[in-house]
C-alpha cells in the first residue's frame, strides 16, 4: 500500500502551487499585456502569490474562479474592492454564503451588465 506523508502532501501542494502560479503569470501576459507590460515578472509573481491568498480569504479556491480574481486584480489594483469604482464587489466577495463560483459569476455579470449600459 502507497503512503503519502504529509510532508510529502505539502511538497506535492507547493509544486502545483508553483505551477499554478506560473500558467496565470503567461495567462495575464497574454490576455493582458496593457496591464502586465509595465510590471517585472518578480512583481508579477508577488502580485499573483498575494492575490490568491485574497482570493482564498474570500472562499474563492477552484482554479478558474482564482484565474478570474486575478483578472479582476491585475485590471483594476491589488484592493480593487476597496477603490471607488469597483467597491461594490466588496458586499460580494465578503457574503459568507456564497461560495467563490457564485462570488466570481455576479462579479463578472455585474462587470458586464455596466460594460453593456457604456455602449
Amino acid at each position: 500500500m502507497l503512503m503519502i506523508r504529509e510532508e510529502q502532501m505539502s511538497a506535492l501542494s507547493q509544486a502545483m502551487l508553483k505551477k499554478f502560479e506560473k500558467t496565470i503569470a503567461i495567462h495575464l501576459n497574454i490576455n493582458f499585456q496593457d496591464e502586465t507590460k509595465k510590471i517585472p515578472d518578480d512583481e508579477l509573481s508577488i502580485l499573483i502569490q498575494k492575490g490568491i491568498k485574497q482570493a482564498e480569504h474570500y472562499q474563492i479556491v477552484l482554479e478558474y474562479d482564482v484565474q478570474r480574481y486575478l483578472e479582476f486584480v491585475i485590471t483594476y489594483g491589488q484592493n480593487f474592492e476597496k477603490t471607488p469604482n469597483t467597491v461594490w464587489t466588496s458586499k460580494i466577495l465578503h457574503n459568507k454564503e456564497l461560495n467563490g463560483t457564485v462570488k466570481m459569476n455576479l462579479i463578472d455579470e455585474h462587470e458586464l451588465e455596466m460594460m453593456r449600459n457604456l455602449v
